[in-house]
């Protein structure tokens, strides 16, 4: 069993994320999922990720960082993969910073035991077996498709929540909207602090 709860289009809203990690935690535990709609067996292999634009470049950290401030939050946040638009340098600091989270994009694919993340779809280019085949760009609509799962688009604020059994075969596919009373973790908002503290040191370097 896969359950997958993914987000997309954060475009740099740090003040968004301790709330929205909240309420991950919330749907994990299936506070927030009316009549708890699906299975929860604990052999269930979770993955958290997130579809990419988690930086804009009109934002003034993500400009500074080079759009490496959202990514860092994400991965305090527990994230196991993002899709990213990085070029090399931030790439490599990104990876100085020892992050835990998979950063994938068109050359960087990510794969663990049975499960493969693409940013494109070509899980064909990797050359080894995989039970199900995840692509990281948003699409139209969930579906499967020989293996292959393709996530709806959400905006800011909204998370996606999907199972997919071991077959492989989809279960269950919904859209959530952060509720207003989402209050923020503390430990993602001392999170969200450090990290515009280092972007404001970065802005002030000649």
């Amino acid at each position: 069993m896969y359950e997958i709860i993914y987000t997309a289009n954060l475009r740099g809203d740090l003040e968004l994320m301790p709330r929205l990690y909240t309420f991950i935690k919330a749907l994990r535990s299936r506070d927030e999922l009316p009549g708890r709609p699906y299975d929860t067996r604990d052999d269930s292999r979770f993955l958290l990720l997130d579809l990419g634009d988690s930086c804009a470049p009109e934002v003034w950290h993500c400009a500074v960082t080079g759009g490496r401030s959202a990514l860092i939050v994400l991965d305090a946040m527990g994230y196991h993969a993002a899709r990213v638009n990085l070029d090399a340098a931030a790439h490599d600091r990104l990876r100085a910073n020892l992050l835990a989270m998979a950063l994938v994009d068109d050359d960087h694919p990510w794969q663990e035991n049975a499960i493969l993340l693409t940013s494109n779809g070509r899980g064909d280019l990797l050359g080894r077996p995989y039970a199900l085949h995840i692509v990281l760009s948003p699409a139209a609509e969930t579906r499967l498709d020989g293996g292959t799962l393709s996530l709806a688009a959400v905006k800011a604020g909204q998370v996606g929540v999907v199972q997919v059994s071991n077959e492989p075969a989809l279960i269950h596919h919904t859209v959530y909207d952060l509720p207003p009373t989402a209050l923020p973790d503390p430990t993602i908002t001392a999170a969200v602090d450090f990290v515009l503290s280092e972007a404001r040191q970065l802005q002030r370097k000649p």
